[in-house]
Order: structure tokens, then C-alpha cells, then sequence
């Protein structure tokens, strides 16, 4: 089906994005939250698609859906951001997967996208993944990520985000409906100023920054626009819960660069590689990748 194929080509930018975010959070920006600002900027590039496709304004109705998406994508990034600063990105990716869970529980509940015994053992599965996924080996003992509550406000809110947008675009066409999104959270991420500490961040690392890192902030905030272009075109197209469900795909793919880059620029991402860890995490791939088969033969 031609949405599978757009869904991985989204899956496949934004584990390329997320290598990015965990570099730049980790090496060249203290505050998270004032790289997410930087990243969601890029979104007012939407408005140069204007004059290329049958722009307009949506009914009250269907722009006011967009900005409760926008408004849970935009807020489900600050979770997300502060757990790539406390966690492998290997394991974030992995927790990716929570979201068809959140997304077809949503569904069900909003618009009654139903759920069969296949999908709920899938869940179950895909929660087990993500749990493995969450355990750490130390050199003494055992203990869980404190990262993993934030990912799963985070997985909820992108969850929420892909039921409305997948509601949306049956109405709205995708590219309009991006548009759309892409203002509003330009506008979203000034509320940040508010809070005192904030500015204060956001001087220190404006200050702080070069053209190389700027540069490489741009091309993550391309990739990461382009993810998204294509996201919302394959949910103007397939079931949201499904196309979440290709997520693993992102899982796979980050697993096995994120190593190869560790190998011989160990510093760059500060992955945890020791042995145990490296199989907790292949034990937790796998889990998720039975999980998704079950999901799509559901």
C-alpha cells in the first residue's frame, strides 16, 4: 500500500532527526528546551508552499482540530527533549513504539477505530518491548529509566496529535492541513518566554553557538519538516494506529547507525555499549518487532 512506503520514508527522516537531537542536546546545547525552540521554527517554512498548492482557511471546526494537534505535538516535544538529555537514543527510539498503544486506545475512544484480540496482545507486547527497553545493567545493579515516564507523556501527546491530524485530513487536504500546523507552532513556541529561566537559557546558548552547529540545527529542522510532510500524508491515507505501528522500522534503523557511529566516534552520542546492555536492547528490538507483526496481521 502506497501509505506503508510514505510512513517508512517519514520513520527513516526523523531516526536521522533523532540522531541529530541527541548530539546537539548532548555536545553543543545546555537547555533542550531551547533546541526544540530552535527546531520548531522551521515550521513557518510551511508558509512557502502557499503559492503551490489550493491554500485556505479551514472551518472554525476543522482549524481548531489542527490547533489541539499542533498544540499536543508542540508540548509532547518538551518530555521528549528532556529524556534524550537523561537517555541512550537507542532506548528512546525503542519507547517510540508506545505510540500505536496510546493512538488506537485513543482512536477507539474519539473515533471509534476498533480494536481486535490480535491488536490488544500486540499492545501487550509492545508495552513488554519498551519495559525490557527501560532496564539498565550497572555495575552493580539492576534499575529502571528515568527517562521512561517522560517518553510516555511524550508518546500520549504524539498519539493524540496523529488521531486528530488522521480526523483532520479526511476533511482538510494533508499539505493545507501542514501548513496550518507548521504557523501555528512557530506562534506555540514564544510561550516558552514566559518562564524567566528560559530567557535565561536562551541567551546563554544564542550566545554560545557557532555556525557550524547553527548549520547543523538547519539541516536537522529540514529532515524533521520533511518527516512531517510525509507523516501527514500517510495519515491523510491509513489508519493512525497502523502507520505508528511502522515505527519500528525507526527503531532498527537508529539501533544500527547509532552502534556504527559509536564504534568509532564513541564520545559523539554517548551511547551505552557495554555487552549487557547492547543485548538487553536487541531483546527489546526483537520483542517490538513481534509486536508490530502482530499488530499489522490485526
Amino acid at each position: 500500500m502506497m501509505w506503508i512506503l510514505i510512513a517508512l520514508v517519514s520513520y527513516f527522516l526523523w531516526g536521522l532527526v533523532n540522531i541529530g537531537d541527541k548530539y546537539i542536546i548532548t555536545n553543543k546545547i545546555k537547555s533542550p528546551y531551547v533546541y526544540l525552540v530552535l527546531l520548531t521554527w522551521s515550521g513557518i517554512l510551511s508558509i512557502f508552499l502557499i503559492p503551490f498548492v489550493d491554500f485556505f482557511v479551514p472551518d472554525i471546526k476543522w482549524l481548531g482540530w489542527i490547533l489541539l494537534a499542533t498544540i499536543s505535538y508542540f508540548f509532547g516535544g518538551l518530555p521528549y527533549v528532556k529524556a534524550v538529555k537523561m537517555e541512550d537514543i537507542t532506548r528512546i527510539n525503542v519507547w517510540w513504539n508506545l505510540i500505536p498503544v496510546f493512538t488506537l486506545i485513543i482512536a477507539w475512544v474519539a473515533i471509534n477505530e476498533r480494536m481486535t484480540n490480535i491488536q490488544l496482545l500486540a499492545f501487550v507486547i509492545l508495552l513488554a518491548g519498551s519495559i525490557v527497553a527501560s532496564i539498565h545493567f550497572n555495575q552493580k545493579s539492576i534499575s529502571l529509566s528515568k527517562a521512561l515516564p517522560w517518553m510516555i507523556i511524550a508518546t500520549i501527546a504524539y498519539s493524540t496529535y496523529a488521531v486528530i491530524i488522521r480526523h483532520v485530513t479526511q476533511e482538510v487536504p494533508f499539505l493545507v492541513a501542514y501548513i496550518w500546523n507548521g504557523i501555528i507552532v512557530f506562534f506555540l513556541s514564544f510561550s516558552l518566554f514566559i518562564v524567566p529561566k528560559f530567557r535565561t537559557d536562551f541567551k546563554k546558548d544564542i550566545k554560545a553557538m557557532n555556525k557550524k552547529v547553527g548549520g547543523t540545527i538547519i539541516a536537522i529542522a529540514v529532515f524533521d519538516e520533511l518527516g512531517i510532510i510525509f507523516n501527514i500524508w500517510a495519515l491523510s491515507l491509513g489508519p493512525a494506529a497502523l502507520i505508528f505501528a511502522l515505527e519500528g522500522s525507526q527503531t532498527i534503523f537508529v539501533f544500527l547507525l547509532v552502534v556504527l557511529i559509536s564504534l568509532f566516534k564513541p564520545y559523539v552520542l554517548k551511547e551505552t555499549l557495554d555487552k549487557r546492555n547492547i543485548i538487553l536492547k536487541l531483546i527489546a528490538i526483537c520483542i517490538i518487532i513481534f509486536g508490530v507483526f502482530l499488530l499489522n496481521l490485526g
